[in-house]
């Protein structure tokens, strides 16, 4: 039986794997102390999980690129020592799942070295294959972080020629967005903030449209009315359904929210097929509640304002 081995597949998994040890030292560093979850390696790919009750921000993502990115500029090496686990523990390397591992135990250290100094990178146990020297891993990227879980952030990364690739693609969507915006790559900044400068025109222009509309059509169809109720010698006010009207267009909120400013001065009710309706009064001695209440609606809100749906209200008007 013969074992034959792939060695430009193991040794893009060695360079992904080196690189996700140099993200948990960075990350360790950022967020003073965070603990693994899982991870991931493939050929010069990594996913690496990671605790953290806040997604990290873009500044800190590219620092952690720039730092690992350093590292491997530097001449540098990965040591590996077989040891005891007491004495691994004295070495202060990092452990994980901590009833998996032996009496022996493999520490596997990385230093970076600059102006005649030691630079620790990071100290793990781990019995995994490495790159002997970091800079075998050639380039890290960091391609996106996205929350897997409560408390729970995971960071994809690529290394090697995969970079390449990765900047390649960035540099083809940059370009295909230039060409469908008209302008050339160095341009789209500029092209952004006249573009939503511009929507930013047409959206007060359409929320004034709409006030408008909607303030016309229920001027249309307001009718002055006596409630079929105890209110009937009171009550003055107007009765709209909206559903046999075009502002059927309009979600029933923004009829309210134009009503309440509209008519700050009268008594109204509003409502829809769909039994959602709005009770408004702007004299105290008439309680909106109170007549939901005494009609069996379902209410919610204030006193001289209720807001619900049920189905009851087009019986009641």
């Amino acid at each position: 039986m013969k074992l034959l081995v792939h060695w430009s597949k193991r040794n893009a998994k060695m360079r992904a794997h080196t690189a996700t040890h140099l993200l948990h030292f960075a990350l360790d560093k950022l967020l003073w102390s965070t603990k693994q979850a899982w991870s991931l390696v493939d050929n010069d790919y990594l996913r690496f999980d990671f605790e953290a009750k806040n997604p990290l921000e873009e500044n800190e993502l590219l620092l952690i690129e720039s730092q690992i990115n350093d590292r491997i500029r530097c001449w540098s090496v990965v040591s590996i020592t077989q040891t005891s686990l007491e004495e691994a523990k004295k070495m202060w390397a990092k452990a994980f799942f901590e009833d998996t591992y032996g009496e022996e135990v493999r520490v596997v250290s990385i230093e970076c070295t600059s102006d005649n100094s030691l630079d620790l990178a990071s100290k793990e146990l781990c019995w995994w294959i490495h790159v002997q020297d970091i800079s075998h891993i050639g380039a890290f990227k960091i391609v996106q972080q996205t929350a897997v879980a409560s408390g729970i952030r995971r960071i994809e990364a690529v290394t090697w020629t995969s970079v390449t690739e990765q900047a390649q693609k960035s540099d083809r969507r940059l370009a295909d967005i230039s060409s469908r915006l008209d302008c050339q790559p160095k341009q789209l900044e500029n092209k952004l903030e006249k573009i939503l400068k511009e929507y930013g025109h047409l959206q007060s222009d359409h929320a004034l449209l709409q006030w408008k509309l909607i303030c016309t059509h229920l001027d249309e169809f307001h009718n002055e009315c006596d409630l079929p109720s105890a209110w009937s010698a009171r009550w003055k006010g107007c009765i709209i359904n909206v559903s046999w009207s075009s502002l059927e267009d309009h979600t029933f909120k923004e009829v309210i929210h134009h009503a309440k400013a509209r008519w700050s001065d009268r008594n109204w009710i509003i409502y829809s097929d769909e039994g959602n309706f709005a009770i408004y009064t702007w004299t105290w001695d008439l309680s909106a509640k109170q007549f939901a209440r005494d009609q069996g609606l379902k209410w919610w809100w204030s006193d001289q304002f209720v807001q619900w749906k049920d189905e009851k209200i087009k019986e009641i008007v």
